[in-house]
């Protein structure tokens, strides 16, 4: 750990190997030391190189029979196969939901069912199954229906007794109380009863796993001799991007199906992935950064400032006019959506400041477009570092969204919340929840999260910036990329490889559209090297770069291709500095 704080106010902390079994992880696997070095911090042992650098499906296998309730639900689906009944489908409105909806839609496409899809309305509905949609389910005699992505803690809709002869299966991941809804069946890797290993997959890698066993006991019934049987694999890239865009852990069986998952967005298999990334001017091959930051956003923003079921109407298209026209539209909700954030971002701020001794930031506002909450959260974090709560309140009720940082469990702060009567609803997951409160409990709300959060220590609150190794400028060449390549795909649980250069000598510096700087290296060899910094001018660690002749600065950083250039030559993604004595 480095005494002093980074141009960023943030901890550096050097990752520490074991010397040794670098040595015999890259001579019993015939790579680099780097790589080797790289492998040892993600704790891949040498027996499993292989098929961490290799990653294939039919070796990794899951078994969704492990999941409660999956048997039961396989038998009920199977039935309404058989005797052709109509299926209802409630899915979330993020990409998680459409994703999940997608997959399980085409899957159908092979069958006779008539399937009727319905997306909660986000602004006016909000999250789940609600009356509006189980009254049509009832009226048009719909008597088995899927939530995904939702479902789990839908008590109040779910267990009326109107709905008694609806069959509802729920497929969800979030976060379960210790009672469940009064359903059919509950596929959710995490339900309090639940203990197989598939807890960190997304509602979409559920929902996947549930179409293998629904396939599986088909082939056993022989119901493929007269129709065409669903190729699973080819939905790897809708499971892809619902898995990345739901920021899971991008470990184990998420890593995998991301990675297969990508390839297909590469073949451009998918037409409506392929016109987003058309619309979205990428000109490299799509990574799951891509995902998360590119098409995610621009798929999230229908929902967040006009139509909820854009997305899932997108992805599930395959009319090439359709697509087009619903992209266009994206587009358009994405700028919105910007402009919108910007100016509730900029309010937040204002309150923010006044709250510089709390170990969580809790911010409101009357009319706050709903449908930014979450990004406003993040973006908070991503500055100050602290659990954040946003709401926006009408008269006399709050909708919020909370997000969180390492070591605090925010979902399980919520709940507990909402059973001691502090909100009217409320639940998600460890780094990500939802929430409704009444506007005159706010206060009690304030109380109750000071007491939480006065155990923690001050230190979890101090962003540290983990960087792999220390390297210089003349180790970055295309030996280095390929190695970094081998790891990806990149993202929570497999993050992208960061680095510290050291003996820094910058050439020259040059200012690009007023708010980024790029920078110009020459090796001991005389290769050149680029760097850039992204919107840091008017920052501390701009002022310092721009000045470099003044200082002994280290880089903190990740390495990838310049693909903007079309050059592919390695370059530095600047993302701190360290002032050297």
């Amino acid at each position: 750990m480095f005494k002093e704080l980074s141009l960023l106010n943030n901890k550096w902390s050097l990752k520490d190997y074991n010397e040794r079994q670098v040595l015999t992880l890259s001579q019993r696997n015939k790579i680099s030391p780097i790589l080797a070095k790289l492998l040892t911090l993600r704790n891949v042992q040498s027996e499993d190189v292989e098929n961490y650098l290799n990653l294939n499906l039919y070796n990794n296998l899951p078994n969704p029979f492990l999941l409660k309730d999956m048997k039961i639900t396989i038998d009920r689906v199977i039935q309404a196969i058989e005797r052709n009944q109509n299926i209802g489908i409630i899915a979330d409105y993020d990409v998680d939901g459409s994703t999940s909806a997608a997959i399980l839609i085409k899957f159908f496409e092979f069958f006779p069912n008539k399937l009727h899809l319905k997306i909660p309305d986000r602004l006016n509905e909000g999250y789940g199954p609600n009356t509006r949609i189980m009254n049509y389910f009832l009226k048009e005699k719909i008597n088995l229906v899927f939530t995904l992505d939702c479902g789990t803690s839908s008590f109040g809709i779910l267990d009326d007794e109107k709905y008694k002869n609806i069959d509802v299966i729920v497929i969800d991941h979030h976060l379960s109380e210790q009672k469940l809804p009064n359903v059919f069946s509950i596929i959710n890797p995490n339900r309090f009863d639940e203990k197989s290993e598939y807890n960190e997959m997304a509602a979409v890698g559920v929902t996947f796993l549930f179409l293998m066993a629904l396939r599986k006991r088909l082939r056993q019934k022989n119901f493929f001799s007269k129709i065409k049987e669903p190729n699973l694999l080819s939905f790897l890239d809708l499971v892809a991007l619902g898995t990345v865009c739901d920021v899971v852990k991008l470990d184990n069986y998420n890593r995998m199906f991301v990675k297969i998952g990508l390839d297909l967005i590469k073949k451009r298999k998918n037409k409506s992935i392929a016109q987003i990334i058309d619309n979205s001017n990428l000109y490299h091959t799509p990574t799951a950064s891509d995902l998360g930051f590119v098409i995610g956003p621009q798929l999230n923003a229908a929902s967040r400032v006009d139509d909820s079921s854009l997305p899932s109407k997108l992805l599930i298209s395959n009319d090439i006019s359709e697509i087009e026209k619903i992209s266009r539209k994206l587009i358009l909700f994405n700028e919105k959506r910007k402009l919108i954030e910007n100016n509730i971002f900029d309010e937040a701020l204002i309150q923010v400041k006044k709250q510089a001794t709390n170990k969580f930031i809790i911010v409101h506002g009357f009319g706050w477009h709903k449908g930014v909450l979450g990004i406003i959260a993040s973006r908070l974090i991503n500055q100050f570092y602290k659990p954040t709560i946003v709401i926006s309140f009408d008269q006399t009720e709050g909708v919020g969204s909370a997000r969180s940082i390492n070591m605090i469990d925010l979902g399980s702060i919520i709940l507990t919340a909402k059973k001691k009567g502090l909100l009217i609803n409320g639940g998600g997951h460890k780094m990500a929840a939802g929430l409704k409160i009444k506007k005159n409990l706010l206060d009690d709300f304030h109380t109750y999260l000071t007491q939480c959060f006065y155990k923690y220590d001050k230190s979890i609150f101090q962003k540290i910036e983990e960087f792999d190794l220390k390297i210089t400028l003349n180790t970055i060449n295309e030996n280095l990329l390929e190695d970094i390549e081998k790891l990806e795909p990149f993202g929570n649980g497999n993050e992208e490889p960061k680095f510290i250069i050291s003996d820094v000598k910058i050439d020259y510096v040059k200012i690009l559209k007023e708010k980024h700087l790029l920078i110009f290296f020459q090796t001991d060899n005389s290769i050149n090297l680029r760097a850039i910094c992204f919107n840091c001018i008017g920052t501390k660690l701009g002022e310092y770069l721009l000045n470099y002749k003044n200082y002994n600065l280290e880089l903190g950083c990740t390495i990838r291709r310049d693909s903007y250039n079309k050059s592919l030559l390695p370059q530095m993604f600047i993302i701190d500095a360290m002032l050297l004595n």
